[in-house]
């Protein structure tokens, strides 16, 4: 869900103006136009939420008056579902953990709202589902209870029957004369006993006495007839009914009595038309609706289960729902048990669609009794929650992901920073020597170190989606650079092919970290297929329409480029499609795959706007479907201007911040080798203290943005306090920070990623330094 221009009523429990702004600005950064209101007190807080409505709630975990532990409570036991997002400069664990147990959604530092936007997104998002959910599930009680009325009454209509007998029941003996006859048979044909035996009985009845020779010589023989007849008493017009006779013998086998029961079919269309207009009402129902037997025989099925399942009613009538609804019969076996012991069942269930896909549902079933109170058939509901599913197994591996990427951040902070001081050295041991060996040598320095520098952008692409320089692209180009790389070093027994149009669109992208999406493909492809096989590449342009990116989270409506990277390997089983994609997942023996390709490839992927679709099965090969947005516009991107001297200083004094000593070392003797004065600070505080102490000399400030004690925004919030005109370039291993060094302050006029060379630096410095004050 993007926030573009997206309006936010926010309710800020926070005692600082400074801190609730800053909070502002920073919604307003990732594309909100927040309505917002501060409060500081538990009576402020009640009035705001009486009066207002509110979209989300952020509270300071300490506070003067009150913290956010009692807002929280004081929100929930209100009765308030608002999603509540703690924020505080002080926050530890035990904390947090408190806060998230009187309900809050989750907590951020204020010195790091980096994970603002995409937090306040995910509670808004869980927000909606929330109330989603509960319409659904009123609309389900609505449903249910409907459901329930109309068994009620059809409960009702049936002991109402059995208790006045509808039915006409005549009993005659061996002669023929009437012993017994119900009160609806004196009613339906207008006769009473005496009445029926002056007219001769049963037999006289008859309008047709064909019909009645046939039947009672029927009865006679075989001691049972049914079937349809005229009759007609007294009184009263001709009938038709049907008919049902039985006899009863004694211990000798003589008939001792006839029984002859009487339905009026008048009645049966009747109740017919009724069933007629329930089984419509049914069929109105969002959910599939359907009543078997005892063994499973659909005797019901409406036309949200055709809608769901796929299958007409002709094709599921008198069908077991086990043998066309079921992979396996386990499932039904179970709760068919649960039913017969309880009465009811409720749960989850994997079905099958008529396609082959399968539904997820979550079913409702209640056993239904006859008369007599044995059970009959089975009355079942079922919600189809396949994608609800679905999009709960993407939210979870994205908090996955979002943990491996706070654990890759700070991995590659710690690299940064020992590789920087490595690559800029080299930098000057490259002016100084002269002896071939030497310079030998210190390039394979350099190329080692920058090999590191690149390891530490894999683990932080996979982690984060890294960006590095965009241009466009020909997918073209880049499939068949692919196929020269696989023709090369890939078995002769795999034949690379390249499928493309010309007229294929361009995307903008970095063309390295592409390259890199593609190889992994490539090479799992390679290791799928250890026989041989066909790599086919290829490239499509595609449509994206609401419907389709409605149901892929990662897909935005529009142009897409789709590169496509198919094999004829082994496949995927269907229980590890799933995981593929997970940092360090592997199916590969150890020492032979680190569990990092997919998940690089997934990252740089959505870090380019794109997202992946993966087709498989054992033994019939894989495809996997890169999609990235279109440039349409064909518009060449201007390559920047690339610099490769080493620009020189004028005496001008620069002031170093950052907590790594060998990284203050060796950026304050390559500034000094090229015609800078150098001051430096080991971490915020110390560099303030100097920046106050020679404001006058100091042209420029290079500052980290994660240190202890002050912190780069820290920093430079602070430093342009003490001077609104300061030049300040921020420096960090995590690109994430460049947005988070420009909100600081004005003043920040460069960002560069470390670990940064010599040349970048000197660069960097010179063009901050011609900018006008």
């Amino acid at each position: 869900m993007s926030a573009s221009d997206q309006h936010l009523r926010v309710l800020i429990v926070e005692d600082s103006e400074d801190d609730t702004l800053l909070l502002v600005q920073a919604l307003r950064r990732g594309g909100y136009v927040p309505d917002w209101l501060r409060v500081d007190s538990e009576a402020l807080l009640r009035t705001a939420l009486e009066t207002r409505e509110w979209d989300i709630v952020f509270c300071d975990y300490v506070m003067p008056a009150f913290g956010a532990v009692r807002a929280v409570r004081m929100i929930r036991e209100g009765g308030y579902d608002l999603p509540i997002i703690v924020v505080s400069g002080a926050v530890g664990e035990e904390e947090a953990v408190e806060s998230l147990r009187f309900g809050a959604g989750d907590y951020l530092p204020k010195n790091n709202l980096r994970r603002l936007i995409p937090v306040v997104q995910r509670e808004l998002r869980e927000a909606a589902n929330r109330q989603e959910q509960q319409l659904r599930e009123a609309k389900n009680r609505q449903s249910e209870e409907a459901l329930r009325a109309v068994a009620e009454q059809e409960l009702t209509r049936i002991k109402m029957a059995v208790e006045f007998a509808s039915d006409a029941i005549a009993v005659m003996d061996e002669s023929g004369a009437s012993v017994y006859h119900n009160r609806a048979f004196e009613e339906l044909l207008g006769c009473n006993p005496a009445q029926l035996n002056a007219a001769g009985g049963a037999r006289g009845l008859f309008v047709h006495q064909q019909v009645a020779d046939e039947a009672f010589e029927a009865i006679a023989k075989m001691g049972s007839w049914a079937g349809n007849a005229y009759l007609a008493g007294p009184t009263r017009k001709p009938i038709q009914l049907f008919l049902r006779a039985n006899v009863a013998r004694d211990a000798v086998g003589k008939v001792v009595t006839t029984t002859l029961v009487c339905t009026d079919l008048r009645e049966q269309r009747r109740a017919q038309g009724k069933i007629e207009e329930q089984a419509a009402l049914l069929d109105h129902a969002q959910d599939a609706i359907i009543v078997h037997d005892l063994t499973g025989r659909v005797t019901y099925w409406n036309k949200s289960a055709r809608r769901v399942f796929g299958w007409s009613v002709a094709e599921a009538e008198s069908q077991r729902v086990q043998d066309f609804l079921y992979r396996d019969g386990e499932q039904f076996d179970a709760a068919m048990e649960h039913l017969l012991r309880h009465g009811a069942w409720t749960g989850e269930l994997t079905q099958r669609h008529k396609e082959g896909q399968e539904v997820l549902v979550e079913g409702r079933w209640a056993l239904v009794r006859d008369e007599f109170g044995d059970p009959r058939s089975v009355l079942s509901i079922n919600t189809d929650i396949t994608e609800k599913k679905m999009l709960e197994a993407q939210f979870l591996r994205a908090q996955r992901m979002e943990s491996i990427g706070t654990l890759a951040g700070g991995i590659a902070h710690d690299l940064n920073n020992v590789l920087g001081p490595i690559i800029m050295a080299v930098d000057l041991f490259k002016l100084k020597m002269v002896d071939p060996r030497d310079l030998e040598l210190l390039e394979t320095v350099a190329v080692s170190a920058q090999r590191g520098a690149e390891m530490v952008k894999q683990v932080l692409s996979f982690a984060r989606g890294i960006e590095g320089q965009r241009a466009l692209i020909r997918p073209l180009q880049l499939l068949k650079e692919l196929q020269r790389i696989a023709r090369d070093t890939f078995p002769k027994s795999i034949i690379a092919q390249v499928s493309a149009p010309e007229e294929t669109w361009n995307v903008l992208g970095d063309y390295t970290q592409l390259h890199q999406v593609l190889l992994n493909l490539c090479v799992n492809a390679r290791d799928a297929m250890p026989q041989g096989g066909r790599l086919q590449l290829s490239a499509a342009n595609v449509h994206i329409d609401p419907h389709f990116a409605a149901m892929h989270p990662d897909a935005r409506p529009g142009a897409y480029v789709v590169l496509e990277v198919a094999d004829t390997g082994t496949g995927i089983m269907p229980d590890i499609v799933e995981k593929i994609f997970e940092p360090f997942f592997t199916t590969k023996a150890i020492g032979t795959g680190t569990g990092l390709g997919l998940s690089t490839t997934l990252a740089i992927t959505r870090s380019h706007g794109g997202f992946i679709n993966v087709e498989s099965a054992p033994g019939h090969g894989t495809k996997f479907r890169v999609h990235l947005p279109a440039d349409l516009e064909q518009n060449e991107l201007q390559a920047g201007e690339r610099h490769e001297e080493f620009p020189r200083g004028h005496g001008e004094c620069v002031l170093i911040i950052d907590d790594e000593a060998s990284v203050r070392s060796i950026t304050s003797q390559t500034l000094e080798a090229f015609g800078y004065r150098v001051i430096t600070a080991a971490d915020g505080a110390e560099g303030i203290a100097r920046f106050a102490q020679h404001s006058k000399d100091i042209a420029a400030v290079l500052t980290d943005m994660m240190m202890p004690v002050m912190d780069g925004g820290a920093t430079i919030r602070a430093l342009t306090r003490l001077n609104p005109a300061v030049k300040i370039i921020a420096a960090s291993g995590l690109t994430a920070k460049a947005a988070e060094a420009e909100a600081a302050g004005e003043g920040v006029k460069f960002f560069l990623p470390k670990p940064f060379t010599a040349s970048t630096l000197l660069i960097a410095l010179r063009d901050l330094l011609r900018t006008a004050d």
